[in-house]
């Protein structure tokens, strides 16, 4: 396992951050993207159909798709002229949730010591589960990414939860256009945030609340850095040529139970990701199925061959607000 010093570990809990430099060797990250490249390729219609639900709204979005008819080369056409319709900056990214399921190199990275021993060190934690993994096309001129922290939009009552931001190229430093996360350190133990007693599409500034607000520099293939669930960050806007790729992975503890309705709203931007399994764990009850396997120690539990759910076309979540 990658060693994760007393340092790291001493900034993870008082910062809700930390950088591992060279986390992975270049070639692994390469074979990577060859990976997350060809998934992509084939389930680009689920980003496009995402991105419209949240930026335009299911009634909206629904439409697009049956002006298009049933091809999904027509279909993908329209939602991604409704898009880039937008104004200028509307847009922070497309994203597509659940690689690991299309793909056992993903779902076998992920439940490495470099990736899930990892998390389990920075959690203090024996086991692990996994809780998704997202992948984010930061396209040149897309937006910026909103203030926002992951568990506001995880439906699990834990504070054990970790993720893993892995850009799949270099990454400029900020102040040479680089669009890598910025955190606003220590805004994990603030429970006065908004979404804790208000309405989650409320926006939340993590620049005038007080914190020092962090930026990792340059980044290269290979680093990553991670952050606890509720810690508050964002990124600037790609002002590049090229697009910004990046995965991110996140890791609960074992343990962690569905999040109750009454405890908390839950803001529903990443509903596609967990509605294969969040119908089928009742509220208050262990959050333990096979789309949240167990990843540290090693099992055998997850394969990643052919565990992609197959989602009824329509049955489209409701609203939520754009973010990473």
């Amino acid at each position: 396992m990658l060693a994760v010093g007393a340092a790291q570990l001493l900034e993870f809990e008082r910062s809700g951050h930390t950088t591992t430099r060279g986390l992975l060797p270049r070639d692994d990250v390469v074979a990577l993207r060859r990976s997350v490249d060809r998934v992509y390729a084939e389930r680009e219609v689920e980003a496009l159909r995402q991105k419209a639900r949240v930026l335009l709204g299911d009634e909206q979005q629904r439409q697009i798709e049956h002006s298009a008819g049933a091809a999904e080369g027509a279909v993908k056409d329209a939602l991604r002229r409704s898009i880039d319709g937008l104004p200028d900056g509307a847009v922070p990214f497309l994203q597509l949730f659940n690689l690991w399921r299309d793909s056992p190199a993903v779902a076998e990275l992920w439940r490495s010591p470099h990736l899930a021993g990892t998390a389990a060190r920075l959690l203090g934690v024996a086991r692990v589960r996994l809780y998704q993994d997202a992948f984010f096309l930061k396209r040149p001129g897309d937006g910026p990414t909103h203030w926002h922290s992951d568990l506001a939009m995880a439906p699990l009552d834990t504070n054990s939860f970790v993720t893993c931001w892995l850009p799949l190229h270099d990454i400029a430093a900020p102040e040479d256009g680089g669009s890598a996360l910025v955190f606003a350190s220590g805004s994990h133990r603030d429970v006065a945030l908004h979404f804790w007693h208000g309405d989650p599409g409320c926006p939340v500034d993590g620049s005038d609340r007080g914190y020092p607000i962090r930026q990792g520099g340059a980044l290269r293939m290979g680093d990553a850095t991670w952050h606890h669930g509720w810690v508050l960050h964002s990124a600037g806007p790609n002002e590049l040529l090229a697009p910004r790729r990046a995965i991110a992975v996140s890791f609960f503890a074992d343990g962690a139970r569905r999040l109750k309705a009454a405890k908390r709203t839950q803001d529903d931007e990443d509903a596609e990701s967990c509605e294969a399994w969040v119908r089928d764990v009742g509220e208050g009850r262990p959050a333990r199925h096979k789309y949240l396997p167990i990843v540290w120690p090693p099992t055998g539990e997850i394969s990643g061959t052919n565990l992609q759910p197959k989602i009824a076309r329509g049955r489209q979540p409701g609203r939520g607000r754009s973010r990473r």
